[in-house]
């Protein structure tokens, strides 16, 4: 890939020699001229100037006809790259929704993990995507809370049944607002942990005015930062 950038880089500097040799816009006054005008040497010097002007534009649309072919081998070759190397590889969730994307999920995303739980209901908690794997519809995702002794937190595997996408902090304003009543999942404050709750209004910052279900505290609404409120898991 470095031989066909060179060439690139080459030709692009054969132009701009090209160019400051003989002017493209040099003689374009010519076209104003009256060539009745003119006498014979000066017809033909502007026949010359034509002429040396063709040449190089002729040589130039070569030189780029040259790097396109190029460009293309370098932009295949990057695009090849790309998929075999995991931090570039993309998946995707199972849970599709119009207030969310759901196949942008790349290593050092974000992510809701549905954390299955033996003799008692899944969580979803707050995850990091450490791999992508195979089609993009498995994943290694990581706790980042360490654990009781202080160790990093731990490592999980899971499918693309298992996730919901966390909007980046950049595509926050790009996000569209839950029509009041929406049933979402929504990170408790001061925790990792996703719980459902229902959408009774939007605040002009984004922030979700959410009532979580199972407060204690009867009629309590919750503010929550838009992105950190995703679509409940329905098919």
């Amino acid at each position: 890939m470095e031989g066909q950038w060179d060439i690139v880089i080459s030709s692009l500097q054969d132009i701009f020699n090209s160019n400051e040799e003989l002017n493209f816009d040099e003689d374009k006054d010519i076209l104003n001229t009256n060539v009745s005008d003119l006498n014979e040497k000066q017809l033909n010097e502007v026949l010359q100037n034509l002429t040396n002007h063709k040449e190089n534009v002729d040589k130039s649309r070569r030189v780029l006809e040259t790097i396109l072919d190029n460009l293309s081998t370098v932009i295949a070759t990057e695009n090849k790259r790309k998929a075999n190397d995991p931090k570039f590889k993309k998946g995707r969730s199972f849970w599709t929704s119009p207030f969310n994307e759901s196949d942008s999920i790349t290593m050092g995303g974000e992510v809701a993990f549905r954390l299955r739980q033996r003799g008692a209901e899944d969580e979803w908690i707050q995850c990091e995507v450490t791999k992508v794997i195979g089609d993009g519809t498995k994943f290694e995702v990581r706790d980042p809370e360490p654990d009781e002794n202080n160790n990093p937190g731990k490592t999980y595997k899971a499918t693309w049944k298992d996730v919901i996408m966390i909007p980046s902090t950049q595509s926050v304003e790009s996000l569209v607002s839950y029509p009041y009543g929406t049933k979402v999942l929504a990170r408790y404050p001061e925790t990792t942990t996703f719980y459902p709750a229902e959408v009774i209004g939007t605040k002009r910052d984004g922030r979700c005015r959410l009532r979580f279900e199972g407060e204690e505290e009867e009629g309590k609404e919750t503010e929550v930062d838009r992105r950190l409120v995703i679509p409940f898991p329905s098919k």
